[in-house]
């Protein structure tokens, strides 16, 4: 009786024994990314797995400098070496992530981050800017150069009908200045200028750099360079500079001698005054014009270029010499100021000045 008993007992055991889950299930071996999903700059990027490679699904905003983990989901019961919050720098180089598994099989990951080579300069100026003005004269000032809303010959338009901002960026490395403006399809001639100075503009109290006004016989080199983006949807405009030039050291708007301008581009504008003369220089080609305007009490001179274009070096010094040569400009008048902008009509549209230098010596 007895060994029935311990007989019955041993056969329990084993029924009990051969139930236990953790002795029938087999340790995994799975060391697999399920899923991977990485922050930069507060905006969640997924992504695609394909082997051992993880690539992004979309690529990072121009300038990001580092991604960190939003979330990683990993096979059951395996670990990664890289947990949610850790950061990462964006380079050329992958991210190496290793896997273990439940019974300590490894297995590696390759993440690649990829970054814009060139920035979203529209995206970046007029939606995530620093400044933004819509008053008429408002400015921003920054490094040598100032901004300004300028609708100086607004005043007759309905308000309400028209829009102009100027707007500055400058964040992570990148500096971005421009405006947009919209103004109606019947407000034809020139209604506005938004603009850069550098030096003193004549209807202003101050210079924004050093040195100005500066005597013409003082200046041995004058040059501009300067990289825009501008789209117009419709209408009247130009991108063009308009230099003044004073008689004397006395920089105001009752002192003026020459308005000195240079027209880059245009669409449905056309220079003031007669025509003279194409204008050779070491960077393009300029039709020369010239007048006595109503509106002002001096000479209008401009330099209308043959092939327009938004990028390049204007050479200003030799467009002076050969206003000097000519007998029009003397050497002992100033120069007071070098702007740049858009004379805008009856236009619709945007300007992202994404470089502007002037180099005089």
């Amino acid at each position: 009786m007895k060994y029935f008993i311990y007989l019955l007992f041993l056969s329990l055991v084993f029924s009990i024994s051969s139930c236990d889950p953790e002795e029938n299930d087999p340790v995994s071996s799975d060391a697999n990314i399920l899923e991977l999903i990485v922050s930069a700059d507060n905006i969640n990027y997924s992504t695609t797995i394909n082997g051992t490679d993880i690539t992004l699904n979309q690529i990072l905003l121009f300038g990001t400098e580092e991604v960190t983990i939003h979330s990683i989901e990993v096979s059951p019961g395996a670990s990664a070496n890289k947990q949610v919050g850790d950061l990462f720098p964006v380079t050329s180089n992958p991210i190496f992530i290793l896997i273990t598994a439940e019974d300590g099989s490894q297995l590696s990951y390759s993440l690649f981050l990829e970054a814009e080579d060139s920035p979203k300069e529209i995206e970046l100026l007029f939606e995530q800017y620093n400044t933004t003005m819509c008053t008429n004269y408002a400015t921003i000032d920054f490094g040598d150069l100032r901004m300004e809303n300028n609708m100086w010959n607004s005043g007759n338009l309905t308000p309400g009908a028209f829009s102009q901002c100027i707007y500055h960026f400058d964040q992570a490395g990148i500096e971005l200045f421009g405006w947009d403006w919209s103004y109606p399809t019947d407000a034809h001639g020139v209604n506005a200028y938004p603009q850069i100075i550098y030096g003193w503009k004549p209807w202003h109290n101050t210079t924004t750099v050093a040195g100005f006004p500066k005597k013409i016989s003082d200046i041995s080199t004058l040059k501009a360079n300067y990289d825009v983006l501008l789209e117009v949807e419709r209408g009247g405009y130009n991108l063009a500079f308009d230099n003044w030039i004073t008689y004397d050291e006395n920089v105001n708007s009752s002192n003026l001698e020459f308005e000195f301008m240079i027209w880059e581009d245009a669409q449905n504008l056309a220079a003031f005054g007669d025509y003279h003369e194409d204008v050779v220089t070491t960077n393009g080609t300029y039709r020369f014009y010239s007048g006595d305007p109503s509106w002002g009490n001096w000479t209008y001179l401009a330099f209308v270029r043959t092939e327009t274009r938004h990028s390049g070096t204007v050479d200003m010094d030799e467009l002076l010499n050969y206003l000097i040569d000519e007998g029009i400009v003397s050497t002992d008048s100033y120069l007071a100021s070098i702007e740049f902008g858009n004379e805008v009509a009856n236009s619709k549209g945007f300007c992202v000045m994404k470089s502007f230098e002037v180099i005089i010596e």
